[in-house]
């Protein structure tokens, strides 16, 4: 069997020396618009809407029959 023995003092040796010195780099001046991602505009998605009328809808259903079970009692015998 293989036996791997990892020394990060010798690995990290190479990477970090006591003579480096690391100098701040001014961010752009656009920096906070430099997402790699497109901006999302405000849209009307009537499927999103739909769905979540049909959720308040079913909530609605849901939290009556849960009232009706609370109100219902055994008949008096």
């Amino acid at each position: 069997m293989l036996n791997f023995r990892l020394d990060l003092g010798k690995m990290l040796k190479g990477l970090f020396t006591k003579g480096q010195t690391v100098e701040p780099v001014a961010a752009p001046v656009n920096f906070a618009n430099a997402s790699p991602f497109r901006r999302q505009k405000e849209q009307n998605d009537p499927i999103r809407n739909g769905i979540f009328i049909g959720l308040g809808i079913v909530l609605l259903v849901f939290f009556g029959s849960m009232i009706a079970v609370l109100l219902m009692h055994a008949p008096s015998l």
